[in-house]
């Protein structure tokens, strides 16, 4: 039986693992919180909780009701659809039909009567937008896709029965491949078959920081603070430029800042066996102002040094609430609703992730016998409607979303031992 003892072999493991099988799908903005079935199930309501492995990514700091050693590995599909449609006209475009597969994993190992030490392995930000790349918004954007993963080591010190206290660092890779179509005709005679291809992909590793604070009231009452830093990347890697006449390529670099996060959480056992839980998370998107994507030399000669394009995104909220029900020892039922803000301002939306604020619907159970458990969680994603205004500059077109939506199948193990 392989031995889980050693963190940094569990670390290494995790990290061959998600390097080789993370994508992504748009979250509010391009956030992502689905970082295991118990909490999807719970519409993310486990700030106040904290109470298995999954806490590192929501609440280090409860990490220290987890007596012993604690694995957990967690694997997401997330099927996104939807459609924008040109206002008046009779086009209509698609996105792409995929499953993007979202892996986490977290360790937790109790060194002492004060101290336990949480690892974890998960993706925090990620997109996923694909149109043909003959689709009437081609000139704005037909792909858009960021992959990352983030490592977060944790120390949560338990201060005394009632009250702990977390801190923790992050390392956070994040690739981006983006495309658009260029009018080689200057709008004279827009044809797909005359258009450049151009694309952009490149990737960097950037830091931060993360602190968390958890509180039993009393028997029946826990809250749970959580902040998270900002993460600032250069981006850099190559750009290519195809045309009917030939192809070039180049150094491409752009800069991106991640948003800052702050969760809380209310969690109230309102009988032995029912839980509730309320919270909210704060995401900081006034971090992404603009996308400025610079290039090594002028592609094929002709097309700009650099690209400019206004973001101006708002800072956010996601609302939470989650119940579980524990009907026996072994199985757990749960449900969970999210109401999730969209940051993008109407003056700035475009086709990279064009979506509108958010409703989750959640459900799911729990499975436990003697030192393992299995969670399962289904959440259905309801994407309000969105009329974009037309800013032909930018390759946008007066247009609206429909169908948004995202279907989320997740399953968990862990362990304790």
């Amino acid at each position: 039986m392989l031995s889980l003892r050693c963190p940094v072999r569990i670390l290494c493991i995790a990290l061959v693992f998600l390097l080789l099988t993370s994508s992504s799908v748009f979250g509010a903005g391009f956030a992502l919180y689905d970082f295991s079935a118990r909490g999807n199930a719970l519409g993310g309501a486990m700030v106040g909780r904290a109470d298995d492995p999954s806490a590192v990514a929501l609440n280090p700091a409860g990490i220290t009701q987890i007596p012993g050693s604690a694995f957990m590995t967690t694997l997401g599909f997330l099927m996104p659809r939807g459609t924008v449609v040109a206002t008046g006209t009779a086009m209509t475009s698609d996105q792409a039909d995929r499953t993007f597969v979202l892996p986490s994993m977290y360790y937790t190992k109790q060194m002492n009567d004060e101290l336990w030490l949480g690892i974890g392995v998960m993706t925090r930000f990620g997109l996923g937008t694909e149109f043909p790349a003959d689709w009437f918004g081609r000139y704005n954007s037909y792909r858009a896709q960021l992959e990352s993963v983030s490592v977060n080591p944790n120390i949560a010190w338990k201060v005394n029965e009632a009250l702990s206290l977390s801190f923790g660092i992050e390392a956070t890779w994040l690739e981006a491949d983006l495309g658009r179509k260029i009018d080689s005709t200057r709008g004279v005679a827009p044809n797909p078959a005359t258009d450049i291809d151009l694309r952009l992909k490149g990737d960097d590793i950037g830091y931060g920081w993360n602190m968390g604070l958890h509180y039993k009231m009393n028997d029946t009452t826990r809250i749970g603070l959580h902040y998270r830093s900002r993460v600032k990347l250069a981006l850099s890697g190559i750009a290519t430029a195809r045309s009917p006449l030939g192809a070039d390529s180049t150094e491409g670099a752009v800069d991106l800042t991640l948003p800052d996060m702050f969760m809380f959480g209310v969690s109230k056992q309102l009988s032995p066996k029912l839980n509730a839980e309320i919270g909210a998370i704060r995401t900081g998107w006034d971090s992404y102002d603009s996308l400025t994507i610079k290039f090594g030399k002028p592609l094929l000669g002709v097309l700009p040094i650099s690209s400019f394009a206004p973001k101006n995104w708002n800072s956010v909220w996601r609302y939470q609430l989650g119940l579980e029900y524990k009907h026996s020892p072994e199985w757990t039922w749960r449900l969970g609703y999210t109401y999730d803000q969209e940051p993008m301002p109407d003056s700035t939306i475009d086709y990279q992730a064009p979506s509108g604020d958010r409703q989750l619907f959640s459900i799911g159970f729990g499975y436990a016998k003697d030192n393992w458990a299995l969670d399962f969680a289904y959440t259905h994603l309801l994407s309000d409607e969105r009329n974009i205004a037309g800013r032909p500059l930018e390759g946008v077109f007066d247009s609206r979303t429909r169908d948004m939506n995202v279907d989320i199948f997740m399953i968990s193990y862990s362990l304790r031992f």
